[in-house]
């Protein structure tokens, strides 16, 4: 049995192997080591680009929620400054219509004064024509009772 050589193969065989098992496993262990280490990293870095993408979705939420209450902001302002210049607008249209109104209104009477005064103008001439007609035609002793008696009146009503 000593003297086999298949004997002495295997022997050689068991100790090669037993001799490499340790460098072997120690290669392996290390190998390993190095990828587990390697996941561990990668695991981490998913977790903090999940933490970091979770907090700028809270951020943009956030912006989100604050841009909306400025809208909200910016709506109601924009409606109070339209109801304030909506009621300035009314405030000078009324004023420059009552403005208008009241200057309108003077220039009828003036029209009217105007119209009047003509009016008496034209009857004063009229009348004035027709007495000088009528007087014209008529004699003399009869044109100085008529304006004696015309003047009389006058006289006394003053």
């Amino acid at each position: 049995m000593f003297e086999d050589p298949k004997f002495w193969l295997l022997i050689s065989f068991i100790i090669f192997v037993i001799l490499m098992i340790k460098p072997f496993k120690n290669m392996m262990i290390s190998g390993l080591d190095a990828k587990i280490e390697e996941i561990k990293n990668n695991i981490n870095k998913s977790l903090q680009s999940f933490n970091d993408a979770e907090t700028k979705l809270i951020d943009a939420q956030n912006q989100t929620a604050d841009l909306e209450i400025e809208i909200e902001e910016l709506l109601t302002s924009a409606k109070s400054q339209a109801n304030s210049v909506s009621k300035s607008i009314i405030e000078k249209t009324t004023q420059s219509i009552t403005s208008k109104e009241k200057n309108s209104l003077e220039r009828i009477k003036q029209i009217e004064l105007s119209a009047v005064q003509s009016i008496k103008n034209q009857a004063s001439t009229e009348l004035n024509n027709l007495i000088t007609g009528y007087l014209a035609n008529l004699p003399d002793d009869e044109k100085n009772k008529i304006l004696s008696k015309n003047i009389s009146e006058f006289k006394s009503i003053n």
